[in-house]
């Protein structure tokens, strides 16, 4: 049976799990806190619970010797644990290690394309840590001969995650004159994605995690709204944007890019079970509501 270690089981590495469960893989899954070791269990995701810098975490990980990892947390400032988890899997008989960044290293592109091929330009503090956790699983497929993927992510939607409460409470906004492009992935192809790029990916490649269809920020809210019988969200100004969110969440809200995967298709062979918002917003709010 092949061992797989997904660093961070939140909303996508629950997913993950599930899938690799079907696959007859043992999954066992990070967590610094005991009472969410108890809901891995119950999902069937063996816990392994601590702070991933201890060592005795570091040592139960290099025990485990997984043929797979997902790491799946965001960069973590100087505490960052990525380099330790890269070290202590470097004597497991990896086939892949995953590692999840975001389209947020392309920068605002003012709705041009990008793709796997482009030139990154990271323009926040997050997109910068994004592209230097990059780096670092670069150098590690060449300290430790990791097979490493780099899986830029970008909105990921889905059961749960279909703007809804955001909508209720009116904290989802639309800003005049700023009806940015944005792309997204249904969690559904998301994870079939990330299973491609274990069993198909290249060891040190890069592949854009997007579905077909980029959209205007609005009608994936519009739709959203509807969808749900909640109020569309309003439209404020500019200068009530930045007061309200600031300068550096205004800027991520308003980055401006189309996010093209050639190799998703091309290289990894995945056929998308949404190709656009419009097919898998229907699913995911059908899903997720109670029967």
């Amino acid at each position: 049976m092949k061992r797989a270690l997904i660093v961070g089981c939140g909303y996508t590495g629950m997913r993950l799990a599930a899938r690799l469960r079907e696959m007859d893989v043992r999954v066992v899954g990070t967590t610094r806190r005991a009472s969410r070791g108890a809901d891995l269990a119950a999902a069937g995701i063996e816990p392994l619970v601590g702070e991933l810098v201890a060592k005795e975490t570091l040592r139960r990980i290099d025990e485990l010797g997984p043929e797979l990892v997902a790491y799946l947390v965001p960069p973590g400032g100087e505490d960052d644990p990525l380099t330790l988890i890269l070290a202590a899997t470097a004597r497991a008989p990896l086939e892949a290690f995953l590692y999840a960044s975001s389209t947020a290293v392309y920068g605002d592109r003012g709705g041009d394309w990008v793709d796997e091929t482009s030139m990154v330009q990271p323009e926040n503090p997050e997109a910068e840590a994004r592209h230097a956790a990059e780096r670092i699983c670069v150098e590690a497929a060449w300290s430790y001969q990791t097979p490493t993927r780099i899986c830029r992510i970008t909105g990921i939607y889905g059961p749960g995650r279909t703007l809804k409460k955001a909508l209720e409470s009116g904290d989802y906004v639309l800003i005049e004159g700023h009806d940015s492009w944005v792309s997204r992935i249904h969690i559904d192809d998301l994870v079939s994605g990330l299973l491609a790029a274990w069993t198909k990916g290249g060891d040190g490649r890069v592949y854009n995690l997007v579905d077909d269809e980029p959209h205007r920020a609005s009608e994936f809210a519009n739709l959203a709204a509807d969808l749900q019988r909640l109020p569309r969200p309003e439209w404020i100004e500019e200068s009530e944007a930045r007061e309200r969110f600031g300068e550096e969440r205004l800027r991520r809200k308003l980055a401006n890019k189309r996010v093209r995967s050639v190799r998703l298709k091309e290289d990894l062979g995945v056929e998308l079970r949404y190709p656009t918002y419009r097919d898998g917003l229907v699913a995911a709010v059908s899903e997720g509501r109670p029967s």
